[in-house]
């Protein structure tokens, strides 16, 4: 009984010391007087050293002069943004329609109609299965939009980034099979 005494008066007394430890460590924090504000260059200065690089600010008797250097952002790029800037992430192959899965080299036209509405055109995807589609529609990947159809064949237009990051249009023409070609 005697040494579960003990141990639980010196872990009180070690408590005790640690409480009066920190205790002492904020008051000796708090008694400590503010260091004082390091004084700004003036604009005047700032302009100076932009307009000419870094200079030396006047100094007093006994001291050492320092250089002031500052950067002028303005018509510079950010230094820690990336060069090659990321396009939107492209959703999963199965999110997106059964029209944009697709290369447009891999559809087949296989029909053109045409009444009220104007043309429209059945292209047959590598699946097998026909799509209706009309001037306006997004068909591909890189999201090439049908602009013209006429009665023998699809023009679809596709934008696209240049290695020099320019962006330019890729016009592909579909023409409608013949009916030899058709059989094998």
């Amino acid at each position: 009984m005697c040494l579960h005494r003990l141990r639980k008066l010196i872990k009180e007394a070690v408590f005790f010391v640690l409480m009066a430890s920190i205790l002492a460590s904020l008051l000796v924090a708090c008694g400590e007087q503010a260091k004082a504000p390091v004084p700004v260059a003036s604009t005047a200065v700032q302009k100076q050293a932009i307009a000419t690089g870094p200079t030396k600010t006047g100094a007093k008797a006994g001291e050492e002069a320092v250089a002031v250097y500052t950067y002028n952002a303005i018509g510079r790029r950010d230094p820690f943004a990336p060069i090659i800037m990321p396009e939107a992430k492209k959703g999963a192959a199965m999110d997106r329609p059964p029209l944009e899965r697709y290369n447009i080299t891999e559809f087949k036209l296989s029909g053109i109609v045409w009444g009220g509405f104007g043309y429209n055109a059945i292209l047959e995807g590598p699946d097998g299965k026909g799509y209706f589609v009309h001037a306006g529609t997004v068909v591909g990947p890189n999201r090439g939009v049908v602009k013209k159809i006429t009665p023998t064949t699809l023009v679809i237009e596709e934008k696209y980034k240049t290695y020099t990051g320019d962006t330019e249009r890729r016009e592909t023409v579909v023409e409608l099979r013949k009916p030899q070609e058709a059989m094998p």
